[in-house]
């Protein structure tokens, strides 16, 4: 068994984690005005409609910052560093940026990324498209 941190998912995050699962990236989406919400939550902040539903996304979005880790903050991770995390703003809605492992050893400002789901448990990876 891994010493690493595994997501412990409630209410409001249990369906994004499933999703990941099933291998696809799933958000909330308001079922009144259709906007795009992350993290999930229990009001809209656009039409404040407390109706929502998950819907998968296509998982592709654009790199608009990184950072290269070289410290070891976790044990479990120690193997893992130097590591990149990204900021990914998904294309299905300008406003909802994503944070995640980046696998490319050399992220730049405007890359295109697909997020892929590895491990066990599976986690978000991003990964470059094309």
């Amino acid at each position: 068994m891994s010493d690493r941190p595994v997501p412990h998912p409630d209410r409001d995050s249990a369906p994004y984690w499933e999703g990941v699962s099933a291998g696809e990236l799933r958000l909330q989406r308001c079922s009144g005005c259709g906007a795009y919400r992350w993290p999930a939550r229990a009001i809209c902040n656009r039409c404040h409609s407390f109706q929502a539903e998950w819907v998968a996304v296509s998982g592709l979005g654009t790199i608009i910052s990184w950072v290269r880790t070289h410290q070891v903050f976790m044990r479990a991770f120690q193997d893992d560093v130097p590591y990149v995390t990204v900021e990914v703003q998904i294309d299905e809605q300008d406003d909802i940026r994503m944070i995640g492992r980046l696998a490319a050893p050399a992220p730049v400002i405007g890359m295109r990324v697909r997020a892929l789901f590895e491990g066990d448990p599976p986690l978000t990876v991003w990964h470059p498209v094309g």
